[in-house]
């Protein structure tokens, strides 16, 4: 079925709408990328949700317009709490005024999105299971079609406000059209009843015209609620407009004392997934691989999900050194480089590494392909 446009007059509210959220001070955002504890891609942040982001850590927004603002920490601040210097509400004018108040921030330059390309059609169909609830964003003239269910009840029904309209399946066939005499309007919500049980909740979204970027478009399902349809977009908007960022802290900071042969307890994040790789290096010169090292499930690290060295997959304790500076360095890469690094770095037992490897850490990195992050941690060990 088409689905039932809006009438013209809420069209245009929900436009004008959208357009005087971009000249305010951003009300809501996506998380795109983040390297700070508790925050993941594909997160919404409310306008007075607490935004709380540690020293050297980073989250990287996606406005409703489709604009990037990238904040660094140390901050703790909320988005209706910064008002823009301009009345634009652009992401420039954002980054503007949160440096006033202090706060690293930037805005993800135009050109970079620009060279996205073009926006990549948005698919016409909607394909919608009846064995899950969800929410579903479709446009005005969006197919929606119903998924046969794996367990197929003797009566399946659509149940809104009380009306309810059976569903039923030709032979064969894994899909039906929703239903044309059933129309679909913003905010609405059907139950699934599988021989009269409850089964799920169908929540619908519109959409309005197609006019902005593919970060605005993905942006607007993602405040709509409509998360699954937006998550795999998300990722690729992430990587093609951000360079991967890591961050690296202890469990007593990032400027952290401790006493020779104490336990240090690391924590490693990155914004995007990738294969994680790290070296201690100790004040008298020695060094000793930390990450893989033997660790389950080899050095692949999720984006948005803190590592705790030694953790859960990790056996071997990483110790402070002689007195003096002891350093922690980690790289991410986009693939496994196991096989190209240098077979001690991977040692399961976590034994020292030889002198001429130890004297030259990033040389052992340099010269590999593709993309890599970087994080260094500095301890003092007295």
């Amino acid at each position: 079925m088409m689905l039932r446009r809006l009438p013209a007059i809420a069209t245009a509210l929900l436009l004008g709408w959208t357009m005087a959220g971009a000249a305010r001070a951003a009300e809501s955002a996506v998380l795109l990328g983040a390297t700070a504890p508790g925050y993941a891609p594909g997160m919404v942040l409310g306008a007075s949700d607490r935004l709380a982001v540690p020293e050297g850590a980073s989250v990287t927004l996606l406005l409703r317009s489709g604009q990037m603002l990238r904040l660094r920490g140390p901050l703790e601040t909320a988005l209706d709490r910064i008002e823009p210097v301009r009345p634009d509400g652009s992401a420039a004018a954002l980054a503007e005024a949160f440096r006033l108040r202090g706060i690293d921030a930037s805005a993800i330059g135009a050109t970079r999105a620009a060279a996205l390309g073009r926006r990549a059609p948005r698919p016409a169909e909607v394909a919608v299971e009846l064995e899950r609830s969800g929410t579903w964003c479709v446009g005005g003239a969006d197919t929606v079609w119903l998924a046969r269910p794996a367990t197929e009840p003797a009566e399946l029904g659509l149940r809104r406000r009380g009306n309810l309209r059976r569903i039923a399946w030709p032979t064969g066939a894994p899909r039906v059209e929703w239903p044309a005499d059933l129309p679909i309007e913003d905010g609405d919500a059907f139950e699934v009843l599988a021989d009269g049980q409850k089964r799920a909740t169908l929540t619908f979204r519109t959409l309005p015209a197609a006019s902005g970027s593919e970060g605005a478009e993905i942006a607007e399902g993602m405040l709509l609620g409509c998360r699954e349809q937006n998550e795999a977009a998300l990722r690729r908007l992430a990587r093609a407009s951000l360079a991967p960022e890591l961050w690296l802290s202890t469990e007593r900071g990032r400027a952290p004392i401790y006493a020779p042969g104490e336990r240090i307890g690391l924590v490693a994040m990155a914004d995007a997934d990738g294969w994680l790789y790290c070296v201690s290096t100790r004040a008298d010169g020695s060094a000793v691989a930390v990450f893989p090292a033997g660790a389950t499930g080899g050095a692949r690290l999720p984006a948005g999900l803190p590592e705790r060295l030694p953790g859960p997959r990790q056996a071997n304790p990483l110790q402070a050194g002689p007195r003096g500076m002891q350093e922690v360095s980690c790289w991410l890469a986009d693939r496994d480089i196991g096989p190209e690094l240098p077979h001690a770095l991977l040692d399961a037992a976590g034994t020292r590494l030889p002198e001429r490897l130890a004297a030259d850490i990033p040389g052992a990195f340099a010269g590999i392909g593709g993309r890599m992050a970087r994080a260094t941690l500095s301890i003092r060990v007295e």
